[in-house]
């Protein structure tokens, strides 16, 4: 009767080496599904927001709330669960940019969220900075409202001003000094690949290229056809608009 056959030293190190190899093919690409969930899971957190949002303006006559400066979660906060997690885009990892996250996954203010208003959707009567009072959206009551954002991806959980002069940042994660020409830098994160994940004002949601920002509707007079900045370093191999 033969006794079975032992595998030799090098068929050990061939099936390893196959092994590895298969690893090597199928880690990336796990690692891509697993992003690809999130950047799911994140749209569908936005159109939750988008049905919080709906029911504000269905009860207030078609009208966005007023800006009184203070925390726009506080406006609807008769619509909202409390769900904690929907403040945040599951590729956010809840850490500082001082405690050493990733920009891109990080949250700038500790535990107040990742998705960032459109200011100019607001009802308002701010005029600082010298805003135009004709260029706040204030209502539901126009057309095209599928390219005007509401809220998306942001450094952290605020609102913010974007206009078709804005520049981008210059670095990856360049925080916004306050300026009113470099607004469009809370949303100019690359959190899903090349993009964000945003909610327009008919509240569907929608995967937007960080170049295409230039091209979306934030304001009434925002120019979507304005000349394209010049696009930093980090920014020239995403995919143009």
């Amino acid at each position: 009767m033969n006794k079975p056959r032992a595998f030799t030293l090098i068929e050990l190190l061939v099936v390893i080496s196959i092994i590895a190899l298969l690893m090597a093919i199928l880690i990336p690409t796990l690692g891509l599904a697993r992003k690809q969930a999130k950047a799911i899971v994140c749209r569908t957190r936005l159109r939750e927001w988008g049905l919080v949002w709906a029911m504000y303006v269905d009860e207030n006559d078609g009208k966005f709330p007023d800006y009184l400066g203070n925390d726009w979660m506080d406006k609807v906060h008769e619509y909202y669960a409390g769900v904690d997690k929907l403040l945040f885009c599951p590729m956010t990892i809840g850490r500082t940019i001082e405690e050493g996250a990733p920009v891109r996954y990080a949250v700038l203010k500790k535990d107040r969220g990742s998705y960032a208003m459109n200011e100019w959707i607001y009802d308002s009567d701010d005029t600082s900075g010298g805003r135009s009072l004709e260029d706040y959206w204030r209502s539901t009551d126009h057309s095209g409202l599928n390219n005007v954002p509401v809220m998306g991806d942001a450094a952290w959980r605020s609102d913010a001003q974007p206009n078709d002069k804005d520049e981008p940042p210059r670095y990856e994660g360049e925080p916004r000094s306050g300026k009113n020409n470099d607004e469009m830098r809370l949303f100019c994160i690359p959190r899903h690949e090349d993009g964000i994940n945003v909610l327009f004002a008919d509240w569907s949601t929608s995967k937007v290229g960080l170049k295409e920002l230039w091209r979306l509707k934030w304001n009434r007079s925002f120019d979507v056809t304005a000349p394209l900045p010049v696009w930093p370093e980090w920014m020239k191999g995403f995919k143009e608009p």
